[in-house]
Formats: structure tokens, sequence, C-alpha cells
């Protein structure tokens, strides 16, 4: 019942149609008819007394009429005095509410009853009794009894409206709501729906009711784990009330933020989630400023909203592991509910679903705690079953799951055979997780025919159709039941049959293990948006990652292909998805009021992303207001940007596109290869990717490598001398076991810390193939397709030597390239230079200083010139678009950063390929002013002669080691610390191989045929 879920002031049904066709009426019911309608219930009663007292005598049939009237209006008249509850200047007790709303439901009945008797009822009237007392059931928690007057509401209407009446539409969207507090969700959402459509068609998409529908959907999609549906239907709630910004509806936002606050801390964007928490803020703060729009009536509404505020936060700072954040607001709701006297319905939830979470924090280091804890929760849910109709089973669900985790394994089992008997009201989501758990009970008891069955069972239910072989099951032929406990269920499947392999070494255990670990990553495909990475993510990734890649070392004769194409699509699609906008953008014509609009949101947005990196601890409320300005900015950037995506779909394919590890084969050349390293909680893998062919190579366990790793970092970026023997160590856990000698060209895609490695240092010389990096298949992919036009090179050189941190040789290094290709130099160029110059060219060189923030990654910076607004941060590049096809980075640290699991390193180099450019030349560390001249030069003198661009970088090292003379200066940290990713074609267009050996070739034939027989006698 929409009306009951969100606010807290009286709506009452205007009552028309109470005009009988076979009674003409009397003076005084018509004056009474009058003043009910008005709200005027005591007034109406009075004058209902006194028809009844003076006309009652006329007939029997109008009598009844009579009597029915003055019964509804006393009726109306005790649910308004109920509502006094909820006024703050003349509120009523607990008590004496639920008194007003039994004495209004006696009236009703009566009403309903004397009405009956009327020999020409009217129906809409009889409709209108009935409304109250399936509103007033409801109101009182009664909601079997709630639905079945509302069903009996919904014949009268029926026989009486038309399906396009507001009455009929309001009717079925308030059994919808029914449905819902009485846990029948899937029926709940029907009903939603079908008055949802009602709506739109007869007032259209931008109304208070259509958002109240699309927020009751998405609650219902949450309770039965559709996670994703939720998200959708609570934007589009969102967006609508937004867009209206009535006072009215500021308790449907609130609420609606609210809903957006747990779903982005639910999925780990703990940073969109605050930006929710902010908006709430606003909406506070309005209140303040206008009172009269307050939700929050009364000092008990107050604190069920904060009691409510105080749940989510608690939930959200455990997601963050800010543990003692967690404890402050469970201290909180621990203090203020007292269980010693008689619990309300909000707080009966809210106790509850606290001592449930504080189970689950203390479940690994105090079992027997975490279950004392939601025995306590379990004891309130059974105390008060039949007072609010609370739900215990969830909670015995956990409970069951904590003995699980705990292996008291004959203690689950019985509880779980109990737990079976009471599911009647179960989710597909609690019945899915309740089977899971019975198959994981008998597995741990060795049971294991039971355990594969119950495993099994758990799959079906799932299954759209049972007439399909399970092990022929794609993810297609699932019901829409994405969540991260989905995927859970679907890797302990797999877990279990990956144990049978490990143990008979049948054929068929192994492909039913990778079927369901394949499904688990089909289902976590479908839960990421595609935007940015968070930690859960990662980790929920990682996880399946590491199954994949175990089950598919544990086999060799599995085709790999179907694999890499899964974990590619499931991988970061950010910097892919800004790339491929802001490298195609400017290919279309966007219009002017667009690119105007877009325009000024970026500088607005750079303009406070500037100001919180100025700003200071103290400025605490300015920071949040500017956190504020930037959520805002940002949504109004994507509206803008999403829109230039739907007037050119042929360009714009986002999250959409599915990777082909064949496609990007199929554009492999024979002598080239893709080494795209997998780092996983335990493991380290490898995939070599050849034109023909897909291997999988476990190397070692993470942290033997990831030692080795940082030891030659250290020796690297501290010059520290007798570095062989670690690179040659590093060689052989890394490359030993791969074939890479087979090819010329080798583009690595690193993970985790071998971001920060250049694989050079273990296998630079003349010999050795061309080494190129990439950040994904798919971002390589995209890369790869920008085809160069061999025009005429321009260079952009832009450098900056300010007093604080001189860079002497950046004059000489410009000059030295400019003598190679056209361009032109800004020397001492300054930030808004670069950004109104950077366009003209197809490369850009920048030469200066650079600073990598760890701390606020998104504010690493280019340092151009001048005292003030000097500093280009990343989060500035991001929003650029850039149409160079190479941007060079000559400064320190242009690779280096945070490096963000998931995403990888928060580098300046990844801000230019966000902005559109298919090739960086980047630094790894802070790297040495002298050499990297010297280096660029020759870098640039080889890309002249048409080389590519690993090419020519790799021979711009092996010219400054012949070069150089003094042993100190040839360590790797001089040479080494530059890298290029990306689109590695050349620049420049080389003629020579084709058409002077064609020409020598058609010289040497013609001699051959004239002076053949010359020729022949020489020889003899």
């Amino acid at each position: 019942m929409k009306s009951c879920y969100y606010i807290f002031i009286f709506y009452f049904f205007i009552f028309s149609g109470f005009s009988q066709s076979k009674i003409k009426r009397d003076e005084l019911t018509l004056k009474a008819d009058s003043l009910h309608d008005n709200g005027d219930y005591k007034l109406a009663f009075e004058l209902r007394k006194q028809a009844v007292s003076n006309y009652s005598s006329s007939n029997k049939s109008y009598n009844s009429f009579l009597n029915a009237k003055l019964h509804l209006t006393e009726s109306c008249l005790y649910e308004k005095m109920a509502y006094n509850y909820h006024n703050p200047n003349d509120s009523i007790s607990k008590r004496a509410y639920d008194n007003y709303f039994k004495l209004a439901i006696e009236k009703s009945k009566l009403a309903k009853s004397e009405y009956e008797k009327v020999a020409h009822p009217d129906k809409l009237f009889k409709y209108n009794i009935q409304s109250r007392i399936y509103h007033q059931f409801g109101y009182t928690g009664k909601w079997k009894l709630a639905l079945v007057e509302a069903e009996l509401g919904l014949q009268i209407l029926k026989d009486t409206l038309t399906k396009n009446d507001k009455k009929f539409v309001d009717l079925i969207h308030d059994i919808g709501y029914i449905y819902a507090e009485l846990g029948d969700y899937s029926k709940a959402i029907e009903n939603y729906k079908i008055s949802q459509d009602m709506y739109i068609n007869n007032i259209g998409e931008k109304t208070t009711d259509v958002a109240l529908s699309y927020n009751n959907i998405a609650v219902q999609y949450k309770k039965m784990g559709l996670r994703k549906e939720e998200l959708f239907n609570l934007l589009k709630a969102k967006d609508i009330w937004e867009q209206l910004n009535n006072d009215e509806d500021m308790a449907h936002l609130y609420i609606c933020y609210s809903n957006l606050f747990k779903w982005y801390s639910y999925y780990g964007d703990y940073e969109k989630a605050e930006e929710y928490l902010l908006k709430q803020n606003k909406i506070k703060e309005k209140i303040k400023v206008k009172p009269q729009i307050s939700f929050m009536n009364n000092q008990e509404e107050k604190y069920k909203y904060r009691l409510k505020e105080w749940q989510n936060l608690m939930l959200h700072y455990g997601r963050k592991k800010d543990t003692i954040k967690l404890l402050y607001y469970a201290k909180a709701i621990n203090d203020n509910i007292k269980p010693s006297k008689k619990l309300l319905n909000f707080e009966i939830k809210t106790i509850s679903q606290t001592l449930k979470y504080e189970a689950s924090i203390y479940k690994v280091k105090n079992p027997s705690l975490a279950l004392a804890k939601i025995d306590q929760a379990i004891q309130f849910q059974e105390a008060y079953k039949d007072q609010f109709f609370t739900k215990v089973f969830p909670y015995k669900l956990y409970k069951a799951e904590l003995l699980v985790d705990s292996k008291r394994f004959e203690e689950a089992q019985l509880f779980l055979k109990d737990l079976a008997l009471s599911k009647t009201q179960a989710t597909l989501a609690e019945n899915f997780k309740l089977t899971i758990l019975k198959a994981k009970t008998a597995a741990a008891l060795k049971d294991t025919k039971t355990a594969e069955t119950l495993f099994n069972t758990a799959f079906e239910l799932l299954a759209k159709s049972s007439k399909s072989n399970i092990e022929n099951l794609t993810v297609d032929d699932l019901k829409p039941l994405i969540s991260f406990e989905t995927t859970e269920g679907f890797i302990a499947m797999g877990d279990f049959y990956m144990k049978l392999f490990t143990i008979d070494k049948q054929e068929n255990h192994h492909k039913k293990a990778l079927h369901r670990y394949m499904i688990a990553s089909k289902i976590y495909n479908q839960l990421y948006l595609g935007e940015r990475y968070n930690e859960l993510l990662f980790q929920t990734n990682n996880e399946i990652n590491e199954r994949l890649m175990s089950c598919l070392a544990a086999n060799k004769n599995t085709d790999l292909t179907e694999v890499v194409n899964s974990m590619e699509n499931n991988a970061s699609k950010l910097i892919w998805s800004k790339f491929n906008f802001n490298n195609k953008r400017l290919k279309i014509k966007i219009p002017e009021a667009q690119l105007n609009e877009e325009e000024r949101l970026i500088s607005e947005l750079n303009f406070y992303q500037n100001k919180i990196l100025e700003s200071n601890q103290e400025e605490e409320d300015k920071i949040m207001l500017w956190k504020g300005k930037i959520y805002d900015l940002k949504n109004e950037l994507s509206k803008i940007q999403a829109l230039i995506q739907k007037q050119h779909p042929n360009y714009y394919q986002f999250n959409l596109k599915e990777f082909d590890l064949k496609l990007l084969q199929n554009d492999l050349k024979k002598n080239e290869a893709i080494l795209k390293y997998s780092i996983t909680n335990r493991n380290v893998y490898a995939f070599l990717i050849s034109k023909n062919k897909v291997e999988l190579i476990a190397l070692n366990d993470k942290k033997t490598i990831q030692n080795q790793v940082n030891e030659c970092l250290s020796f690297l970026k501290d010059r520290k001398p007798n570095y062989q023997k670690s690179f040659i160590k590093l060689h052989s856990l890394l490359l030993d076991q791969i074939n890479y000698q087979a090819f010329d060209k080798l583009t690595i895609i690193p993970d985790g810390s071998l971001h920060y490695l250049p694989f050079e240092v273990l296998l630079l010389d003349k010999k050795a193939p061309l080494i190129s990096y990439a950040s994904s298949l798919l971002l390589y992919q995209e890369q790869r397709a920008i085809i160069p036009s061999y025009s005429t090179v321009s260079i952009g050189a832009f450098s900056a030597s300010n007093e604080y941190a001189k860079l002497p040789q950046t004059a000489s290094e410009i000059d030295a390239i400019l003598s190679v290709f056209n361009g032109k130099a800004y020397v001492n160029a300054g930030k808004i230079d670069f950004l109104k110059q950077a366009n003209l060219y197809n490369v850009l060189h920048l030469a200066m200083h650079s600073d990598s923030n760890e701390e606020y990654p998104e504010f690493s910076s280019l340092h151009f010139y001048g005292k003030t607004n000097s500093k280009l941060f990343i989060s500035e590049l991001y929003n650029e678009t850039l149409v160079a096809n190479l941007a060079v980075l000559s400064a320190c640290d242009t690779g280096n950063g945070f490096y963000e699991n998931g995403e990888g390193v928060i580098s300046l180099s990844r801000a230019f390929n966000y902005a559109g450019i298919p090739s960086t030349v980047m630094s790894l560390w802070r790297v040495d002013d002298e050499a990297t001249a010297k280096m660029m030069r020759y870098f640039y003198r080889h890309l002249s002669l048409g080389e590519t661009k690993d090419e020519a970088l790799k021979n711009a090292k092996l010219d400054y080691l012949e070069n150089t003379a003094d042993p100190l200066l040839k360590h790797p940290y001089y040479w080494s610390g530059f890298v290029i990713s990306g689109n590695t074609d050349a620049l420049v267009k080389n003629d020579f191989d084709y058409k002077w050996i064609l020409l020598l070739v058609i010289v040497f034939s013609i001699i051959l045929i004239f002076y053949r027989k010359k020729l022949v006698q020489l020889f003899k």
C-alpha cells in the first residue's frame, strides 16, 4: 500500500459517487456528504446523527443507507484522530493510535454490514467502504486480512469503473504493496508493473505515481536477490522525482536516496554510496528551512529514521572494514532500543538486522558469539511474528550459514533439515542458498551422492525450463538471479566437482567443474556495471579467475578461448569505454549546444576538483559542499555523453560489446604474440596468445614472484650494482616456461606489481623480440584498430622548467626532436597553452616534471610553467578529448602511480589513453634528465626511418648503451624506464622495402635476359 510505505501524513480518498439512483437524499445528508468529502468528519458526523434521527423511519432501505453513511464517517473520524500520532503539534501515544484504528475498523465493518441491506446500492460508495477496511487493516499490520478486503474491492470496481480510472489503478498498486508485505515478491512486482503501465498510459511517465512504482519494484527485486534490476528501477525513480522537484515528494526522494546508498554500498562503490548520503543531508537542510515539508513529524518518527540511518551506516562502514565506526553505530542502536519494553515493528526489524550483522563480524574470530547474536535475532523475530508478521526464515538461514562456516556440520545438518520444512514463504534466492548450504554440509560429511543431488537441485532451481539437461545450460537459460550470493553458489558447485576430479581424474567431473565456474563468471559479468572497479568486484572476480585457471591448468585438453573471453569481459572496461568515446566523438557531428554544455560542465568539474585538492582539513563543510557539486556535475556530464551515444549508436557500444579473442587473433601477424599475466590470490598464470594458439602456463605462487619483482625493482630504482643475478632469477620465474623466442614482437599485459616492471631488463638484446605493453586485451584490440594516416608528422613539443625544479636538458631535447620532424616548441608552456594547442598536432611531446599522488591518484599531475594553475591533473585529462596518435611523456613517473585492484596503475599515461590517444611512451620511475634527452633523440631518429614505435624504442635503448662509455650510466635505471603502451604502428611509412627492392629485381632480371649467354660462358 503505497501511502503506508513512504508517507506519514494522512491521505483520504475523495469520496465521489454517493448519489443513489433509487433514493432521494435528504438535505442533512447532502450537507454531511459535502463536509465528509472535504475531510470535516466531526461536523459531518453530527449532521449524520440528525439525519438518522429525523429520516430513519421513512423506509428500511433508507434507514440502512443513513446508518452506513454514519458509520463510515465515524470510521474516518477515528482514522483521522489516529493520524495525530504523526502530528507534531498534537501527537498521541501508540496505544491510543492502535485503539483509534480498532474503533475505525469496527465502524467500517458496521458501515459495510448496513449498506448490504440497501435495496439499490451505489457500487462506488460500496467500494469506498471496502477501501477504508483494507487500508485500516494495512495500517495496523494485518496484511492477510487487508489482501482479502482489497481483492473484494477489486471485484466491485471491475463491475463499476474502466481500467483507465485512477481509483482502479491505485487499487492494483495497493494490492502489490500488500503482497510485498506478505512476502510474495513476484506477485507484488506483477501488480506494480500492471499499475505502472496503466499510470504511464493515463497520466504519463514523469509523475510521482510512476516513480513510486519504480521504487517499490526495486525494493521487491532486492528481496529476490535481483540486484541489477533493483538498481535500474531505483535510478528511474530518482530521475523522475529529481525532475519533478516537488516539496511533497521529499519523503519519496529521501527514501530513494537511502535505497541507492544501500545498493552502491552492497556493490562496493563506497564513494558513490556516500554521494547519496550527501543528497539525503541536502534534503534535511531543506527541511530545516521549510519545516512544513518535513516527513518526520514527531519524536517517534525522528527516532525511526535515526535508527534506520545508523543501521545503514553500520552496514556501510562494516563493508569498508572501518571497525571503529561500525561498532559505534551498532552500539548506538543497541543503546536506544530497549528489549525490556514492548517493541514497535521498525524496532524489531532494526535490532534483528543489527544482531545479524554483528554476528557476521564475529563469525571468524568468535563463532560462538556470532551464533549467540543470531539466536537473539531469531528470538525477536519469533516473539513478534503473530503481531507484525515478522519473517524469521532469513535469520535461521543465516544461522545455518554460520554453522557451516564454523564447520559444525552435524549440527548444521539437523538445523537445515528443520529449516527446510519451514520454507513456505522463502524467496528463490533463499531457497537457492538453503540448498547450497545443505549440499556443502553433505559434502563435508562425505555424503558425496547426496551432495551432488543437492548441488544439482540448486542449479535446477534457477533453470527457466525443467526439460533441459543442466550440463547444457548457459547463463541465458537461468532466471536472472544476478547477485554476489548466486556467484558464490556456483563457485561452491565448481569446487565440489573440482575436488572430485583431483581424487578420481574423471574428465566428466572436470567438465562439470569448469561449467559451474564459467556460469559463475557469466553471472558476475551481468552484475558488473562496466564502470570503475572496486575492492569487492576485484575480490569476487579474483576468486572466479583463480578457480578457472587452476581448473584449466589441471587439464591441458580444454579449449581456452571461451575462458579468456569471459575473463576479459569481466575485467574493468572503464579505460576502454572512455578511450572509445573520446577517440571517436570528434569524428561525428555533435550539436553545438551539447558541446557547449559539455564544456561548461567539464570546466566546473575541474574547478571543484581543484578546490578540494587545495583545501585543508578545517574546511570540512566546504569540502562536503564541493563533493556534492562534483557528484551533480558528473551526473550531468554522464547524461550529456549518454545522449551523444544514443544519437550515434554506430559509434558507441559501451559495456555491451563482448570481447572475442578470435577476432584479435585474426588480426595478429604470425610473428607476434600477446603475453597476458594474471595474478590471483594465490598463484601467477600467463596466457600466451598467438595467431593460431592459446596456451596457459601456471608459473609459480604469488608470494615468490612478488618478492622477486620487488627485489628487482629495488635494484632498478636505487641504481644498485650487481643486479644481474636478481634479473636472471626473475627471468626464470616469469619467462623460462614461455616460448617467447618464437616471436619477433611481444605485447605484454601485466598484472599487479608487474605493471611497474620493464620486461626489457630481462630480454634486451638484438635478437630479443620487440616489447610493448597494453592494459587489457579489449583496449589493445581497440588501440590496434586506429590506423595511422601517414600524413606529415607534426609534433607539439611542450616543455616547462620552473625555477624550483629546473630541467636543463629539455631545450636541447626538443631542438633535437624538431630537427627530425616538423612541429613547434612551446618553451615554458602553461597548462592553458597546452589545452588550447594540443589538438593541432598528431604527436605530443611533454618534457617537464610530474608528480605522483598515491593518496589521491587522480590528483597526480604534470607540472607546466607558472606559479599558479600550472598543474594538469589526471582528473582534468579524464575530461579532455585529444586527437594525437602518440603522446611521449618525457617526464618522471608518468607510467607510475597508485595500483588500484582491478584498474591497474592510476597514472598520467592512463589518463592520456582515457582522453583518446592510442599510443603512449611513459616512464616507470624518476628518470635522469640527461639520459632521457639522449634516449629521446635516438627514439625520434628511428621513428623517422619508418620503424614501428616499439622497434624505435628498442633501438634507442641499444643506441644509448652503445654510445655510453661510463659503465655506471649503463645501469638499467638510465635506459629501461621508458616503455611504450598501445598501438605500435610506425609514424612514417617506409616505402623502400617495396619500391626499391622491386626495381632492383626488375633491373637484375633484364640483365639476366640480355647477358645470359655471356654469363653462361663466363661461368664455364
